[in-house]
């Protein structure tokens, strides 16, 4: 839940596989009522909507490692979604699409004065997007197989990742600072790196320990 302008605010509710929120009003705050907690529903009871409900179905995150390529075509580079395409209820494609262009105006700028400034574009360019793409596709494609159903190749350590992040979210309900620290890394304002810093993780292992 999000405030907007005008003293609005925006709510989405998100299911995976077959548990899917109604599109009808009254279901949809039926579906809020069964949150774990009531914070949302309260909020949203008496509120009075001013637009209308839209829903998405999302069928699946893919990664295309372009890469991998020995060669890609002179003078076309996919960006946003046709190279990574994320779960959108984490609310990180737009922004993952907005620093790829700002690598691809980098990569333009340093080239050019260079005699033909599109060779070893490509490969430079997957290479940055790759580096960029990395955190929240590990946020958002790897938490998204904690469900059996979901198809794709886990990590090796699928495990321990699964417990940690248990661990953290745990952390974060209870200390204002962790889930502002977890909130920012997840909108990308933050390194992904900050959640490894050792006072914290032995935070984390701790809380996990006792699970």
């Amino acid at each position: 839940m999000l405030p907007l302008e005008g003293d609005r605010w925006m709510l989405t509710l998100g299911g995976r596989r077959g548990d899917k929120p109604p599109g009808d009003w009254d279901g949809f705050l039926g579906y809020a009522q069964q949150l774990r907690t009531p914070t949302i529903y309260d909020a949203v009871e008496q509120a009075e909507r001013v637009g209308e409900m839209a829903r998405y179905g999302f069928p699946a995150s893919v990664f295309r490692h372009f890469e991998r390529l020995e060669a890609f075509p002179r003078g076309l580079l996919p960006l946003g979604d046709a190279i990574c395409r994320f779960n959108p209820i984490y609310g990180q494609g737009m922004s993952v699409a907005a620093q790829e262009a700002c690598l691809l105006h980098q990569l333009f700028r340093k080239r050019a004065e260079r005699a033909d400034p599109l060779a070893g574009l490509a490969l430079a360019f997957f290479t940055g997007a790759g580096a960029l793409i990395d955190a929240p596709w590990t946020l958002a494609a790897v938490a998204d197989f904690a469900f059996p159903g979901t198809e794709g190749q886990r990590p090796e350590d699928f495990e321990d990742r699964l417990a940690l992040g248990k661990a953290l979210d745990q952390l974060a309900a209870g200390d204002p600072a962790v889930h502002r620290l977890t909130t920012e890394v997840q909108h990308l304002l933050k390194p992904q790196s900050l959640l490894r810093e050792p006072a914290l993780a032995e935070r984390v292992k701790a809380v996990a320990a006792l699970a």
